[in-house]
């Protein structure tokens, strides 16, 4: 029976294929001779309880006092009128030292300027200013501020190219982001923007699938190819995306909502500051002022959003930098990381950005990229159908000035063709790859690189790519592959039970070595799927272990009733604290440890 649905699948997808589209917009996402994706509505009756505004206002002011200091783009004052909210009763033994700080080679290699005081107002002219204030010799205010100042030795752009401004949206998938962030959809969409709906992740986690976005390689191979011994990476070996715009003079940017940056450790390891323009000094120091100093992901610096530090960060370079080609990404995590639903929060803040940029006439100057590394990993909505698949299929949306629109026209009809066709990070590096020297897409360019390429498994969305794309062929294990949707075993089917065991039995025996973890059993099957093809079955399975309740999703194939593990098995809930007493991060998620060596 399962065979007969996906030869009938098969058949019209083959019939399909000189149909337009639209035609299966409301059923699918994607649909071609090598991929299907179903699509479902924004809320679905299996989400609709895990879905919406936060239950609870986030609002970072009535975490602190009132402001003891302010600044705008170029000074820092004193907030006179909450003074006493501070216990500061008299002002004339009350004063503020500013000091200025940079980083050397890395995060860990900060100088700071000797103090320079004041009691009222102080004009800024670093990039990256403490302020520490006293009254009565005890120290009773600290804060970190931003200023992006000229780089006195960045030229003049003498050729007119396009602006690249990435905004990384971390653990959001394409439908979270029309969910949550509807204004900023709307306003992308307005201008003519264009969603990739078959955009695949490549692995579980940020890495796999950040890494061949930035640097062209696999996480496995920057790590094998591109790393010394102590996981610096040699980026004269391994360029990453933003050393190719800098060799073509773009100035560069990278920031950073958390402490984490966007690679975390690996980006700290590099053996020099990664861009011109770099706003991780300023969050590892303002690190200083939390009780938990480990947390990467602190959504309030004192009474404001870190996000909205980092917005601000974009706006006042886009306006210092306007005689520049400028290459930047800046990656938010603070507040999607975590919550499914919190993005909502920062809806009104992107879209002021936007509109602030659109009337500068920025725009009009930048190809503007939102991405995701994946969607959200755990929580209730990835014990179902929509969540799991939205967990693969994260955001990126392309917004393509005025002009390249005129200029390039090939190149963004096929972008346009391309977002219905099955796509990965390797593709979004060799696009950005593209945009570091736009005469790559005149039409005739197009037409001649298309005629003298050999293989499609990864080339620009400039470049028209094959309806026959498969995941096998890009590179997409099995158990990261959206293309299938299974069908769903009835409970009490045999092999439902069977390959659940299969997986709780699989887990345990990559705890063997570990006695201090319990063995597991399945207390509760979630789902259980199955599709067909000539070569045998691959499996869909997600179960709850009993002790400890971890909840666990894998891809299995099953040839000649054989079960096989088939790619990564995935958590989908938290399990912090509960597998401490292993060492190893790959298997720690699999643990739950015995007392005494919980923790």
């Amino acid at each position: 029976m399962f065979l007969l649905v996906f030869e009938f699948l098969h058949v019209i997808v083959t019939v399909d294929s000189k149909v337009n589209q639209k035609q299966h917009s409301d059923a699918f996402a994607i649909f071609t001779k090598g991929c299907i994706i179903p699509t479902f509505p924004l809320v679905s009756e299996n989400i609709q309880n895990f879905v919406g505004f936060p239950k609870k206002a986030i609002d970072c002011s009535n975490k602190y006092p009132g402001a003891l200091l302010k600044s705008n783009e170029s000074h820092i004052w004193i907030e006179n009128n909450v003074l006493e909210q501070h216990n500061i009763m008299e002002k004339n033994k009350f004063f503020c030292c500013y000091y200025n700080f940079y980083a050397n080679k890395s995060v860990e290699d900060i100088f700071y300027g000797s103090c320079v005081q004041f009691s009222d107002t102080i004009e800024a002219l670093h990039e990256f200013v403490r302020v520490e204030c006293f009254y009565l010799d005890d120290k009773v205010y600290d804060d970190f501020f931003v200023f992006p100042m000229r780089i006195q030795t960045v030229p003049m752009k003498n050729y007119k190219n396009f602006n690249v401004i990435i905004f990384g949206l971390e653990s959001v998938s394409r439908m979270n982001f029309l969910r949550t962030m509807p204004a900023t959809a709307n306003f992308l969409r307005g201008k003519g923007s264009i969603q990739l709906l078959g955009y695949n992740k490549l692995g579980d986690n940020s890495f796999p699938n950040l890494f061949p976005l930035l640097l062209g390689k696999s996480f496995k191979d920057a790590l094998s190819y591109c790393t010394h011994g102590n996981d610096e990476i040699d980026t004269i070996k391994c360029a990453f995306i933003w050393d190719r715009f800098k060799k073509s003079g773009y100035v560069t940017a990278l920031g950073s909502d958390s402490i984490a940056g966007l690679l975390g450790n690996y980006e700290y390891s590099l053996s020099k500051l990664p861009t011109d323009y770099y706003l991780q000094p300023f969050m590892s120091e303002s690190i200083k002022l939390f009780k938990n100093k480990e947390y990467s992901y602190h959504m309030c610096y004192k009474n404001k959003f870190y996000y909205k530090t980092l917005l601000n960060y974009v706006y006042h370079l886009s306006n210092k930098l306007k005689d520049n080609n400028l290459f930047g990404i800046f990656w938010e995590e603070s507040v999607s990381h975590e919550h499914l639903n919190y993005p909502h929060i920062m809806d009104a803040q992107y879209l002021n950005l936007l509109e602030k940029l659109e009337i500068s006439g920025y725009l009009n100057e930048s190809v503007l990229i939102f991405f995701s590394d994946h969607g959200m990993r755990w929580g209730n909505i990835v014990l179902t159908e929509q969540g799991r698949l939205e967990e693969r299929l994260p955001l990126v949306e392309i917004l393509l000035p005025p002009k390249f629109k005129e200029v390039y026209k090939l190149a963004h009809e096929n972008l346009k063709i391309n977002s219905h066709r099955l796509t990965t990070p390797y593709d979004m590096y060799d696009t950005l790859a593209d945009l570091v020297d736009p005469t790559l897409l005149h039409d005739h360019e197009l037409r001649r690189r298309n005629k003298n390429r050999m293989y499609d498994n990864r080339a620009s969305l400039f470049l028209p790519l094959s309806e026959n794309r498969t995941c096998d062929f890009v590179g997409i294990s099995d158990h990261w592959c959206t293309c299938h949707k299974g069908m769903m075993l009835p409970t009490g089917h045999k092999n439902r039970l069977k390959a659940s065991r299969f997986l709780i039995d699989y887990i345990n025996s990559l705890m063997i070595t570990f006695p201090q973890c319990y063995q597991l059993s399945v207390k509760n099957i979630f789902d259980v799927s199955v599709v067909m093809d000539p070569r045998g079955s691959t499996y869909r399975v997600a179960i709850e272990a009993f002790p400890g309740g971890g909840i666990f999703d894998a891809t299995l194939r099953m040839e000649r009733g054989v079960f096989a593990v088939s790619g990564t098995i995935s958590r989908l809930n938290l399990y912090r604290g509960q597998g401490d007493c292993v060492q190893d991060d790959s298997l720690k998620m699999y643990c739950y440890c015995r007392q005494p060596f919980r923790i």
